[in-house]
């Protein structure tokens, strides 16, 4: 009899306890205006005027921003799905500090509209676009399992340099002033889905 009374107990409580748990296992979502290391977030939202710091983290959702934020800087730090920043005002770093590591966009990585943009040793599973953009940008030692595109940006420099893509690559419609490079960047020749699953 006292066993079928806490059968009872447990199976009455599961309804009420099994959403708590299941919030409580989720990690919470990140409004960035600070320093933030070795922490684990859903989504990241970067503000106006923010100055964003990500270092040695994870991150299971998105990371975007809104407004102009001023500085966002994701290094060594796996992103579960995808980066779309825009309008960053100051400086975007994206990858590994001292590319050394090789973190990872589950699925795109688009920055557009920001100033002096460096995206370094990245594994992302989709697209790479680095769009719009000004000041200085470097895109080096990357991997994209699909398109590879610098489009439209007006630079002072740009050097896109030792990028691996699987679907199209396409450097055009840019402006530099001192000086532009662009080599060594090689198609991967793999289906989509097995570049996905290394890149994860």
């Amino acid at each position: 009899m006292k066993q079928l009374v806490v059968y009872f107990l447990i199976g009455a409580l599961a309804p009420v306890l099994g959403p708590v748990l299941s919030a409580q296992a989720l990690p919470p979502d990140l409004l960035c205006d600070g320093s933030y290391h070795h922490r684990t977030f859903r989504h990241v939202v970067v503000p106006d005027g923010a100055r964003c710091v990500i270092t040695s983290s994870r991150i299971t959702g998105n990371v975007r921003t809104t407004g102009a934020p001023r500085v966002v800087s994701i290094t060594d730090t796996h992103v579960g799905l995808n980066i779309h920043l825009r309008n960053v005002v100051e400086r975007v770093t994206i990858g590994a500090a001292g590319c050394r590591v090789d973190p990872v966009a589950g699925r795109n990585l688009m920055v557009r509209n920001s100033r002096n943009v460096a995206i370094c040793e990245m594994s992302i599973a989709n697209n790479l676009v680095v769009r719009d953009n000004r000041g200085t940008l470097m895109v080096r030692d990357n991997k994209a399992c699909n398109n590879l595109r610098v489009v439209r940006n007006h630079l002072r420099s740009m050097r896109v340099v030792r990028n691996s893509y699987a679907g199209n690559f396409s450097v055009a419609r840019n402006s530099w002033v001192d000086r532009r490079i662009v080599e060594d960047n090689v198609e991967l020749h793999q289906n989509l889905a097995a570049c996905r699953r290394r890149a994860g």
